[in-house]
């Protein structure tokens, strides 16, 4: 029997952050169901593609001017590493985020060297608008019509097939270069372990092709999207069971928490 979600794992962009009145933070319902949710002691963790030091500073906005009371239990920064609470502060799982680097920057050296002809040649073909080959990731950023941004990613993925262990992620207009082992689901898998904690009792998230690994079913039966996610995080979504909100962003978000914990009064 498949029990009720009693943690969180939420993406940030486009599925519960507010840009209007600006810094950037958590729509006012996002954070009025948290606070409602931690008072029946539901947890949450963050996971999102930003930085570490990006979402910590969003959440400490959020906590010292918009009303959040509920801190996240961890915070999965650049769909692979982990950083636990700890008191009033986050440390790194270093175990954890040692092994990733080692993955991401393996994977990253042979296709910088190993394949770099066939690279530069996807380069000089597409010419995406930016290009970043650091030592644990190639990431490109590729603007243009969606026609154009789905060539490229054919592309590379060809040539990642000759890339043992290489896999892509595409958010918006950025496609990024990863190690099969990492991405926001393996991510995900690896704090339930750590945790101790069953991955039947967490809901998923999420509106983006980042999210697809935390949102297809393989990590967690309860997966949620906004109404205007990507199309292919809502066909995964319904293939799993899960729910397609009505409405979009945040208030789609809401309305998943809504549905999937219809036996709380939120108070909204």
């Amino acid at each position: 029997m498949v029990r009720r979600p009693n943690i969180l794992c939420l993406d940030f962009d486009g599925t519960i952050m507010r840009y209007e009145d600006p810094p950037e933070h958590f729509h006012p319902a996002v954070i009025a169901v948290l606070n409602d949710l931690r008072e029946h002691g539901v947890r949450w963790i963050a996971n999102s593609g930003r930085s570490f030091e990006g979402q910590a500073e969003i959440i400490r906005h959020c906590v010292e001017e918009r009303g959040l009371r509920h801190w996240p239990a961890a915070i999965i920064s650049n769909e692979s590493y982990i950083h636990l609470r700890n008191g009033d502060d986050y440390k790194p799982w270093s175990e954890w985020n040692g092994q990733a680097t080692e993955w991401a920057r393996a994977v990253n050296r042979e296709l910088q060297q190993s394949r770099r002809e066939d690279l530069e040649a996807l380069i000089d073909r597409h010419a995406p608008e930016g290009v970043y080959l650091r030592e644990d990731g190639t990431v490109f950023k590729v603007n243009g019509v969606p026609e154009e941004r789905e060539a490229f990613i054919l592309d590379l993925q060809r040539l990642l097939e000759s890339v043992p262990h290489a896999d892509l992620i595409n958010n918006g207009e950025w496609v990024v270069v990863i190690h099969k082992r990492l991405g926001k689901g393996n991510a995900l898998r690896a704090w339930l372990m750590h945790a101790q904690v069953d991955a039947d009792c967490v809901l998923a998230v999420g509106d983006h092709g980042n999210d697809l690994s935390m949102l297809d079913g393989t990590v967690t039966p309860h997966v949620a999207c906004p109404g205007n996610a990507y199309p292919a995080v809502l066909e995964a979504v319904r293939r799993a069971g899960g729910y397609v909100a009505g409405t979009d962003g945040p208030e789609g978000t809401v309305e998943a928490f809504r549905h999937f914990f219809d036996h709380v009064n939120l108070g909204l």
